[in-house]
């Protein structure tokens, strides 16, 4: 009898959900045969089985969650036994001894859990409440010390209660796939712990305009991921990561481009984008997108980026405050091309087309001068790029 379980596939995974099981129970299967379809929080993965038998238990659902190194098959022969219960045991056992280095008291038998404590009514210090509304509040999970009453002097009506407990209309509630989950955390993670600074630049976009014009199948977003390698490759301390208490400037620069997909945002890398044309740059890109649209990014397109653009200028978006991708030290935003009142070098006014940059940096270690060179850098690679 084997166990299959969820296997960590990246450094940061700690789980997965259950897209689809391929084999059904008491199905044969193959070692290295595709078994099941799981999504972790940078890409759907087809998982082959690591073992030859029949697929006798699932012991997790598709849509359901699992947690790296969760048992959830099993695969034995067509006629063994298979004793569900003792298999996750086992595991517990095993979970417990690598972990702690204990091993867990069995749970005592016929233990009945209490049922969940409905919320405790407390009410707000100095409000007047009667015992019928606070015993209402109690049914219906209302805390009083969130309702304002309308009352006489701020009592607390059953009415308040009623509406309190009723909440606004709903539409849909919608759990967090893995992708957002993921998307969730980082910039939680980043928002918390990073401080950042924004640089804002307004590029003269002429000849960008021109080079898509003269460059067939290229897109702006294309000249501005070039840009923004060429940049990061003549100023490197933003090519970089911060971790504990190192910083990791990068030689290569593999740069992240933001995606938005069905499934939520994701950051595919095109690696040493500063060694590559223009062209070359934009079909890895279409090449991603159709990937990413798809479900199909491997952790490989996932991994290695060192610095990230966000072009939403598809959308008019003219401008944006950016947060950091960490570990990465420098997120670009790309604005939309707009025309604008401009003064020329006779400082005579004129309508020019212009872009709007706004990059975020990691404040622990890239002061102001630093992240200046690169602003500028990239504003004059965009202004002086060929066409």
């Amino acid at each position: 009898m084997d166990v299959v379980i969820l296997p960590r596939l990246g450094v940061t995974m700690t789980s997965a959900i259950i897209v689809a099981w391929e084999k059904k129970e008491g199905d044969h299967v193959d070692k290295g045969e595709l078994l099941v379809v799981i999504e972790s929080e940078k890409a759907t993965i087809d998982l082959e089985s690591p073992y030859e038998g029949y697929l006798r238990v699932i012991l997790v659902e598709e849509e359901s969650e699992a947690q790296v190194g969760e048992p959830i098959a099993i695969i034995a022969a067509q006629d063994e036994e298979v004793d569900v219960g003792e298999v996750l045991r086992k595991w517990e056992v095993e979970k417990a001894v690598k972990e702690v280095g204990a091993i867990p008291a069995p749970a005592p038998a016929n233990v009945v859990m209490p049922p969940p404590s409905k919320v405790k009514a407390a009410a707000p210090f100095g409000a007047r409440v009667s015992p019928r509304v606070k015993k209402l509040a109690e049914e219906l999970g209302v805390d009083l010390l969130a309702v304002a009453g309308t009352g006489p002097d701020g009592v607390i009506t059953e009415k308040d209660v009623r509406a309190a407990a009723a909440g606004p209309a709903i539409k849909a509630r919608v759990k967090l796939n893995q992708v957002r989950k993921a998307m969730s955390a980082r910039m939680l993670s980043s928002w918390q712990n990073i401080p950042q600074f924004t640089q804002m630049a307004t590029v003269n976009a002429v000849n960008l305009l021109r080079a898509k014009e003269g460059m067939e199948g290229v897109s702006i977003n294309d000249l501005a991921v070039k840009a923004v390698a060429d940049a990061a490759a003549k100023n490197p301390e933003v090519n970089s990561s911060f971790e504990g208490d190192t910083v990791t400037i990068y030689e290569d620069v593999n740069v992240s481009v933001a995606m938005a997909t069905e499934q939520g945002l994701v950051v595919p890398v095109i690696k040493n984008a500063d060694r590559k044309t223009v062209q070359e740059i934009g079909r890895e890109i279409r090449g991603l997108q159709e990937r990413a649209a798809a479900g199909q990014l491997t952790n490989e397109d996932l991994s290695g980026g060192t610095i990230t653009v966000s072009n939403l200028g598809f959308y008019g978006v003219e401008t944006g405050t950016p947060i950091i991708n960490p570990p990465q030290s420098c997120m670009v935003f790309v604005g939309s091309i707009r025309k604008a009142a401009v003064v020329g070098e006779e400082e005579e006014i004129r309508v020019a087309p212009v872009l709007e940059l706004s990059i975020a940096y990691d404040h622990r270690f890239i002061d102001g001068m630093t992240a200046s060179r690169f602003t500028t850098g990239l504003k004059v690679e965009l202004e002086s790029i060929p066409h």
